[in-house]
């Protein structure tokens, strides 16, 4: 499920944080020029793809798609995180429940998409969840090997994204535990750790150290956006969201699928009530790892479902524990098999349908299709900016559309700058004119600014009086591709345009056509940025 359709939106890349990642690997010649210029993320993604490069350059394969490259090497560490998450459920129950919590993992959305984008989002899972192993092991057999190790892993993980800083609380567990009076020990594990996750780092990611202005300079825009200091068009969507009630509501839900969610919740909450009873210090170390990454993300302004992919996997080791302490109850066992088995087909049912997705066609493919076959070449429209690919395509080596002038008739208009900016105002007033057809790529302007209507109210009212028909254009055609499951005739969909919109703008965004049934005046339009 992880490595089908890698190469999914056939021939489009619509991820920006892909192109971001392939830029800097591209921007790579060893052993001059190793400095990606790029901090957002760190070099062990973009160093994995360079060499990988040359490795495939050396068997005569000139040009290697970058995109798959990094497509390929996140479904490689998603999947080896599922053994991960096998070794270390042992540590807290037996075999059986191990595997139950890998094969949750195996079937969790929110990983299966993260494998598919060339992002650092499976590889840090994966790298995370392996230090939080060897300190398993450490705790459990005292050996500073498993320590070395944990800390290695932490330095690549702070190399592949430094924001997983965070994550150094949890190396307070072990090193607590072994505090003694007028002992040196816990200063000895305080160094090696400091000094192994230290060098890995640097290793891996020296220009951390090397280029600190370019550093600085990153983290304060990153963590500008991050902690809402200020707000760009693509965090509109998090203004005035409220911290825990988001992510149980738009992220959770659709990532971990409803069923995961509610037992990985109430797992959670057991373990937190067994461990404040009974103080076991490899629970303490699984809740802080897990509080560690979950928290940290939660109550920042920028709360994208890429943020708490990590925290995913824990979720199935709780929902996997609560049925694990379920079965041991005596009363009710036919009644608690029946929900457990009700429990294990959602899971498979909501991963299946996710995955409906990839095996489809592309929707913007789809929707490019029906406009080509369903609209004139002298056709004009009108496409919101922002977006990383716009319909109509122009893309001879993937659609033949030659007889269409793009260049011409597609009017691409930034519908973010609409409230202060009177000249993007005079644009879309003249665009509407010309134009045949307005396309509404996704749901990133129309949603979050009529959300937000006292303070987006010009375009607020502009998108409000779209919908009603009242700007000579009625929507024609829409075009999706839900989750669902097709059974007996029947097509099952699971809409979730409402999630946190990078969950569906980038894979799977609801598209919207448009068409002008009355040429209105240019007043008219003008007014329709008023209230």
């Amino acid at each position: 499920m992880r490595f089908y359709k890698l190469d999914w939106g056939q021939g489009l890349f619509t991820h920006p944080d892909e192109y971001h990642i392939v830029i800097s690997a591209n921007q790579l010649s060893f052993p001059t020029q190793m400095h990606p210029h790029f901090f957002s993320y760190g070099t062990v993604t973009i160093y994995l793809i360079y060499f990988t490069k040359l490795f495939l350059h050396s068997f005569g394969i000139i040009d290697p798609n970058l995109f798959l490259i990094g497509r390929f090497y996140s479904a490689l560490f998603s999947t080896l995180t599922i053994f991960i998450i096998y070794k270390i459920g042992q540590f807290f129950f037996n075999k059986n429940y191990a595997l139950l919590a890998s094969f949750l993992v195996a079937f969790t959305p929110g990983l299966i998409q993260q494998a598919h984008f060339a992002t650092p989002e499976s590889n840090l899972t994966f790298f995370l969840f392996g230090s939080l192993l060897f300190l398993l092991n450490f705790i459990k057999k005292q050996q500073l090997k498993w320590l070395i190790l944990a800390s290695i892993f932490f330095g690549l993980a702070l190399g592949i994204k430094i924001s997983s800083a965070v994550f150094a609380i949890t190396f307070l567990i072990p090193i607590l535990a072994t505090v003694k009076k007028f002992s040196l020990k816990p200063i000895f594990l305080s160094s090696l750790i400091f000094i192994t996750t230290l060098t890995t780092f640097f290793i891996v990611a020296p220009f951390n150290f090397l280029d600190l202005r370019g550093l600085q300079n990153s983290m304060a825009y990153e963590g500008g956006l991050a902690v809402g200091k200020f707000v760009v068009f693509y965090t509109r969507q998090f203004i005035d969201t409220v911290p825990m009630l988001f992510q149980l509501e738009k992220i959770l839900p659709f990532a971990l699928g409803p069923a995961l969610m509610l037992f990985g919740l109430l797992g959670f909450l057991y373990l937190l009530f067994f461990t404040l009873k009974t103080k076991n210090i490899l629970f303490f170390l699984l809740l802080t790892s897990f509080l560690s990454l979950f928290l940290s993300n939660s109550f920042l302004f920028a709360k994208w479902t890429r943020f708490l992919a990590p925290t995913f996997p824990f979720f199935a080791i709780f929902a996997s524990y609560f049925i694990f302490k379920l079965n041991q109850l005596k009363t009710f066992r036919s009644l608690f098999i029946i929900l457990e088995s009700f429990f294990l087909s959602l899971v498979l049912l909501w991963a299946f349908a996710f995955m409906q997705i990839y095996v489809r066609n592309d929707i913007r493919i789809s929707a490019n299709s029906w406009l080509i076959n369903n609209t004139t070449p002298s056709s004009t429209f009108l496409v919101e900016g922002g977006n990383m690919i716009d319909i109509p395509l122009r893309a001879p080596n993937r659609l033949s559309l030659d007889f269409y002038n793009l260049d011409e008739v597609q009017i691409s208009s930034s519908a973010y700058n609409l409230e202060q900016d009177a000249l993007a105002r005079e644009k879309i007033i003249d665009a509407l004119d010309q134009s045949d057809y307005f396309i509404l790529q996704s749901r990133r302007v129309f949603a979050n600014h009529q959300r937000q209507a006292s303070l987006f109210p010009k375009t607020a009212a502009f998108y409000q009086k779209l919908f009603a028909g009242t700007l000579g254009f009625k929507q024609i055609k829409e075009f999706t591709s839900y989750p669902g499951i097709d059974f007996y005739g029947y097509n099952l969909q699971i809409p979730d345009e409402g999630a946190e919109e990078t969950w569906s703008v980038f894979d799977h965004p609801v598209i919207r056509v448009f068409q002008k049934n009355a040429k209105l005046s240019k007043d008219i339009y003008a007014k329709s940025f008023e209230d």
